[in-house]
């Protein structure tokens, strides 16, 4: 029995050498297919990856439609110089990615590039950007005048628009968990779904100098039971789900709006 323990510790000591060696000696495979300068797939198991500039001796200028789609392994990712665009769906369903980093050619992101990473909560732009910006992993223009996208995983509960900010993006929150969104009264405009599927949010306070409120803006927010608006707003179709926001807004004007059965919402008060 007083060897028992001295040779338990041997055994964990070499349990632990062998899997230390397998994880160090594991492949890294990353297979790409490149057409024209687009990424159209990257299969790999990597959990960090470093995207090359030239593929096949072509550069790389795109990242194309569900490029990276179903990846389960990546954490973060980083785009080469020569990337200018970031097509739709491009990280689609990359549910483990957590941080990528946009190099400072990269311009042109379209919506739902990420739908569905629900623990990406952080975009880094190279600071030579002359398009594109981030403030604490959120993405902006670079005059930091647009929100273009708000990361899903994002690990708090609410989020204070910076000052200066004037458009909010299509789809630029879309999905995520935020309960609280304050919006400085610098933004104009919210654009198509804007909001989309923001299942936790309960209340909105649109700021008194917004005039564009876009299709869609509020789909799916299904605890969404009150906004308040001001004058002058120009409101698209199918705000919340249907147009009987609308048509109370065009009935009653500036005040808060309460939902008071499904997607029906009613004037609740003038705004103070």
């Amino acid at each position: 029995m007083k060897y028992l323990k001295p040779i338990a510790l041997i055994v964990l000591v070499i349990a632990a050498a062998v899997v230390l060696y397998v994880i160090m000696t594991k492949e890294i495979k990353a297979d790409y297919v490149v057409e024209e300068g687009v990424l159209l797939s990257c299969e790999t198991n990597a959990t960090s990856l470093s995207v090359p500039s030239f593929i096949e001796g072509q550069q790389i200028t795109k990242i194309g439609n569900r490029a990276f789609s179903n990846n389960s392994s990546l954490l973060n990712v980083k785009l080469p110089d020569g990337v200018t665009h970031i097509m739709k769906e491009a990280f689609f369903n990359c549910d483990k990615l957590r941080e990528i980093d946009l190099s400072e050619t990269v311009g042109f992101i379209e919506p739902e590039a990420f739908l569905n990473c629900p623990d990406l909560a952080k975009i880094n732009v190279h600071f030579d950007n002359q398009i594109l910006s981030s403030f604490n992993g959120v993405l902006f223009n670079s005059s930091y005048t647009y929100l273009k996208y708000f990361p899903t995983g994002y690990e708090r509960v609410e989020f204070y628009v910076p000052t200066g900010t004037m458009i909010i993006e299509e789809k630029a929150f879309a999905h995520c968990l935020l309960e609280n969104v304050f919006l400085p009264d610098t933004v104009i405009r919210i654009d198509n779904y804007a909001f989309e599927d923001c299942r936790n949010m309960k209340s909105i306070t649109l700021p008194p100098r917004l005039n564009s409120l876009g299709q869609g803006a509020f789909i799916k927010c299904n605890k969404l039971t009150s906004i308040t608006i001001s004058d002058g707003v120009e409101i698209m179709d199918n705000v919340v789900g249907n147009d009987s926001f609308k048509q109370q807004y065009l009935t009653y004007g500036a005040g808060t709006y309460i939902k008071v059965s499904n997607d029906k919402w009613e004037f609740y008060k003038k705004a103070e």
